[in-house]
């Protein structure tokens, strides 16, 4: 006997509620990591603006190795920014594979059907891999902005 092939009803409503659990758990972290991948974007975009405003205000001339400092600062941010992006990307993706797997094991062909908003599997089928991701979008943005930092720093 499986986990998920209970013989009693009470062992039947303990699984539902773990699969309700499981599957709202698993909802929440998603928007979460989402937050959290839209707060890293935001703050690197503010440590660029920090690091050229830095520049700025050192009494002219600035000099070759504080340049080169905050020009590594710089590569810092995009370098931790990067990883923290694609962290926040890999643990969005196990929650939708967890998602993906509670809807084909647990969930009744009445929620699915509704899920799909009325389509058949073969129109809209459950692949978490094909979900729309803004992971590109957020290291386009440290990537551009460590551009614009190093261009200003430098020119």
């Amino acid at each position: 006997m499986s986990a998920l092939d209970p013989r009693t009803p009470e062992d039947a409503k303990r699984v539902g509620d773990e699969a309700r659990l499981l599957y709202t758990t698993a909802v929440a972290e998603i928007a979460g990591f989402k937050q959290q991948q839209w707060h890293v974007a935001n703050y690197g975009v503010l440590a660029y603006a920090a690091i050229v405003s830095v520049s700025r205000l050192l009494i002219p001339p600035i000099h070759m190795y504080e340049k080169a400092l905050l020009g590594l600062i710089a590569v810092g941010v995009c370098a931790i920014g990067w990883s923290l992006i694609r962290m926040f990307h890999n643990s969005i993706q196990v929650r939708r594979e967890r998602l993906t797997y509670l809807r084909s094991t647990q969930m009744s062909e009445e929620f699915l059907l509704a899920w799909r908003a009325g389509r058949s599997a073969e129109e809209m089928p459950d692949l978490p891999e094909e979900k729309t991701k803004l992971e590109p979008l957020f290291r386009g943005v440290f990537l551009l902005g460590l551009a614009a930092t190093l261009w200003l720093l430098w020119r």
